[in-house]
């Protein structure tokens, strides 16, 4: 038996453009724009957060990337932040990005801003994005949102000193926050902002900003409950990266790294979408049962990887090729907890 080089594999590939697993994630975008959604009282939940990959150390992704540390004993280091906007209640990747680590989150929040369909969306952000100069520009974008603020600021020590659990108020910066904004060149005039505290089970309040300011269509418990909502996108990253195993990458040139991040968006993408209907076929066969279900995501993806040359390759109906994929989904099943 032959025996096939790997170069045979490497030279090819880098052939084909990294934009066009780009464009491959945007026709599943396309798709979702246009699916039947879950939503939050009408609206869609998107969380915005970043995490790093481990690179392979190269000379050609140490000069694209950057060395990020070196160890005592010389052991390197080289990482690569990514950012999404995750559809929570979808299980749905609205948009990603692969920077550099000198590239902040909240910069690549803002880019990614424009580049959402999301006129009726309400953005949820960890405590990273929980500040003065991050929400201006937010509500300058004219997104809602719902964020988490650090308990350090000064403005969130002078609401704590408050009794009431739920206040609409005006944010008037600080010294510090006046000279962020001016350097992010945004505004730092006061701004109406809504302020709920919430009481974990371990005692410990937070504070969440919104500018959801109808305290009747979105009381204090809903609040609490919409910020609960941000740990799918938690849930989205393990995904992508130890169950996809995404830093596993079987090149080591920087154009090989942009395919293979793009292309398992679009792998964890078309899951998704696939399998929210096999969701509906599952519903319908365990309507009668106590137990609610779900599709097992680890064989849908081992599903997708076998198809995914037949969806590309154009040489069979695309339409029976993804019937077969929703029916195998459909077949494994995992009880919802």
């Amino acid at each position: 038996t032959e025996v096939v080089p790997g170069i045979a594999f490497t030279q090819p590939r880098y052939k084909v453009r990294p934009e066009f697993f780009m464009e491959l994630v945007k026709t599943t975008v396309l798709a979702s724009d246009n699916w039947d959604l879950q939503l939050w009282k009408g609206h869609r939940l998107i969380a915005g957060d970043g995490s790093t990959l481990n690179l392979p150390i190269t000379r050609d992704t140490l000069n694209h990337f950057g060395l990020y540390s070196e160890g005592e004993q010389g052991r390197r280091t080289c990482l690569a932040r990514v950012f999404f906007l995750y559809d929570l209640l979808n299980d749905f990747i609205v948009h990603s990005d692969l920077s550099t680590m000198k590239t902040g989150e909240k910069a690549l929040l803002m880019k990614g801003l424009p580049k959402v369909n999301d006129d009726n969306s309400i953005y949820i952000l960890d405590p990273g994005f929980g500040h003065f100069c991050t929400l201006v520009e937010l509500m300058q974008h004219q997104k809602k949102f719902c964020g988490r603020i650090p308990l350090a600021t000064t403005f969130a020590k002078s609401i704590m000193k408050k009794k009431c659990n739920d206040l609409i108020l005006d944010w008037i910066p600080s010294k510090k926050e006046i000279m962020n904004s001016r350097k992010n060149k945004v505004s730092y005039e006061p701004f109406k902002i809504r302020i709920v505290k919430v009481k974990l089970p371990s005692g410990e309040i937070e504070l969440l900003a919104t500018n959801l300011f109808n305290q009747h269509r979105y009381n204090t418990h809903d609040i609490a409950i919409l910020y609960r909502h941000r740990w799918g996108v938690e849930e989205g990253i393990k995904k992508i990266k130890p169950k996809m195993k995404i830093e596993q990458f079987g090149c080591r040139k920087t154009e090989g790294i942009i395919q293979e991040f793009y292309a398992h968006v679009f792998c964890f993408n078309m899951i998704s979408l696939a399998g929210s209907i096999a969701n509906q076929v599952i519903d319908q066969k365990t309507k009668h049962r106590k137990t609610k279900y779900k599709f097992n995501w680890q064989n849908a993806y081992r599903f997708f990887r076998e198809k995914v040359l037949r969806l590309i390759a154009f040489k069979e109906r695309i339409d029976a090729v993804v019937d077969d994929l929703i029916h195998q989904i459909a077949a494994s099943i995992t009880a919802i907890k």
